[in-house]
């Protein structure tokens, strides 16, 4: 059989290792198009929420303008990590699509498929016999890392983009001139997170290349100059751009603990757990018991001593970028254990950009997936090949049983398809509210986010009304002090907007109870704070007070209960 169909044959393996882990993982129904039960809880539902509005919305400039979904603090659809990569064609898509419609089951599918895919690929560059490559690609589905990403952060899940980018930086040929500009194209349509990256592997790449003459005339200067091209169009139209400032608070935080490869946060049965802070989950780079198996083979067959090779002019620049991430992960609060350090003061520069990607302990990607596939990789190279492949599958086949616990977690935990979500909101007065012409819905709060935005935005969306009760990943701080300054000054002088529901905490309530008419609406209901100009008529026959805000008390406990502005 030829060397290329033997190879081929050897990638089909992988990607079939792939859709075997997605179905043991996720199951059939999240392919389901108008299942979306799965998605109403924290973060997926933001994603998926923003999906919804951005779908619904008209087209604007740039193409992931998303201007329903927020009123004045509008995201874009790549600022609520929206997969911008599948957002865009399924909205091109939509008239003939189901409604509700969801794609991050096919996204989940994907990123199962090519996480094995480039695993393989990079082993087989590595001059890993095929049987290794595969168990290596199943060592890269399998990682923690990935697993515990895709039902928190979908989007940020694409860890193959990683992948991806260590594969072409390991090719021996070198790879074709549009290669790199199209892997960076297709990640700035995903997660800026992982552009960065993915920029921070090319820039190895490119340096690698440059310094071993592997460019021809001004190609070495032409390559960087059309990747910049490409991925600052591609965030442009994806909306990165949207609003005045990307900078949001965390940075220190949300950090790679200095042990971080042994801590297991719940992925091992065998390893003990071990103490660190609350927010050190998004630097989660456990290796798992069988990479460990991995390294001792690496270190007991003699193959360490190959690891030398990193200092050489092939390996080095991807040596010192996976090393560079890695600093970054660490932030400037380094922490060991459940103990920290006192705060590394830093350049203004360093500051933003570490405010920009607050959560720095994701960083630490690069080099996980170089240390899990180089385990596997270098530790079976010394060994005869029958004794390699048994190893590591009966490694793998250990860290799969390991770690069974978590990665079994999503499918105990998930519900049964639905093309709708139970919501708070069950009383008659919202769908009267929505009948009498009232079509916004709006927070006069104290802070960015209103605890109850799911249940308002997802109730927006079913009724074609917009509301401002949103989650945003990130959002103008000017426009957002002014929106704070213009509801206040409404509200001191008695003209909040009619035909809208606002959503108040209780002080705000106690000044619109002292200018409130006598058909105007202040009650609680479904327990949250309501007010709207010219309802009380909404409540009628429902045993609900229109101005209980005239007396506050005996509805101010329920309202602490039940209504908080984070």
């Amino acid at each position: 059989m030829p060397e290329r169909m033997r190879d081929a044959l050897g990638g089909m393996a992988a990607v079939l290792l792939g859709i075997a882990a997605f179905f043991v993982f996720a199951g059939w129904w999240v392919l389901i198009p108008d299942n979306i039960a799965w998605l109403a809880l924290r973060d997926r539902a933001m994603h998926t929420l923003g999906w919804f509005s951005y779908r619904d919305g008209p087209w604007g400039i740039p193409p992931g303008d998303s201007p329903d979904l927020g009123l004045e603090l509008a995201n874009s659809i790549g600022l609520v990590d929206g997969l911008p990569l599948f957002a865009i064609p399924f909205k091109l898509l939509s008239p003939w699509l189901p409604r509700p419609f969801q794609y991050w089951g096919y996204w989940w599918l994907t990123c199962f498929v090519l996480q094995a895919l480039f695993a393989y690929r990079f082993a087989r560059e590595l001059n890993a016999r095929r049987l290794v490559a595969v168990l290596a690609a199943g060592f890269a589905v399998l990682t923690p890392a990935f697993l515990a990403r895709l039902p928190l952060h979908m989007a940020l899940a694409g860890h193959w983009t990683i992948l991806a980018a260590l594969y072409l930086y390991a090719r021996r040929d070198p790879p074709r001139p549009w290669t790199w500009p199209l892997l960076l194209g297709v990640t700035a349509a995903i997660h800026a997170y992982l552009l960065a990256m993915v920029l921070a592997l090319y820039a190895a790449s490119w340096l690698q290349r440059l310094w071993r003459q592997r460019f021809t005339g001004l190609a070495g200067w032409l390559e960087p100059i059309g990747a910049g091209l490409v991925v600052i169009t591609v965030m442009w139209g994806v909306g990165f751009f949207y609003t005045g400032s990307l900078g949001s608070d965390g940075f220190g935080y949300y950090r790679l603990n200095l042990v971080g490869f042994v801590i297991s946060h719940g992925w091992s049965q065998l390893v003990p757990p071990l103490l660190h802070s609350s927010y050190d989950y998004e630097g989660l780079s456990f290796l798992g018991i069988g990479i460990f198996g991995a390294l001792a083979l690496t270190i007991l067959s003699g193959s360490i001593v190959d690891l030398r090779r990193l200092l050489r002019s092939r390996w080095l620049p991807l040596l010192l970028a996976c090393l560079v991430c890695g600093v970054f992960a660490l932030s400037n609060v380094v922490g060991l254990l459940n103990r920290q350090a006192e705060a590394i003061p830093l350049p203004h520069l360093l500051e933003t950009i570490g405010n920009t990607f607050r959560s720095t302990g994701r960083f630490v990607w690069p080099m996980l997936y170089l240390v899990t596939l180089g385990a596997v990789i270098v530790g079976a190279r010394r060994l005869p090949n029958r004794l390699a492949v048994a190893a590591l599958g009966l490694l793998l086949v250990a860290q799969i049983v390991d770690s069974r616990a978590a990665w079994g977690d999503f499918r105990r935990d998930v519900p049964p398809p639905a093309s709708v979500w139970q919501t708070g909101l069950t009383s008659p007065f919202w769908a009267r509210a929505v009948d009498a012409g009232f079509d916004r819905i709006r927070a006069v709060r104290t802070r960015r986010r209103i605890m109850g935005w799911r249940d308002f935005e997802y109730f927006a969306y079913q009724h074609h009304i917009r509301t401002d009760i949103v989650y945003l990943g990130r959002t103008d701080d000017i426009a957002l002090q002014s929106l704070y300054a213009g509801e206040q000054q409404a509200l001191a002088a008695g003209e909040l907007e009619p035909k809208t529901i606002y959503i108040m905490s209780n002080a705000n309530a106690r000044r619109a109870a002292e200018r409130l008419r006598p058909d105007d609406l202040l009650a609680i209901i479904d327990g949250y704070v309501v007010y709207a100009r010219h309802g009380a008529a909404l409540v009628e026959g429902l045993g609900i007070s229109p101005q209980a805000g005239t007396d506050l008390k005996p509805w101010v406990p329920a309202a602490l209960q039940q209504l908080v502005d984070l």
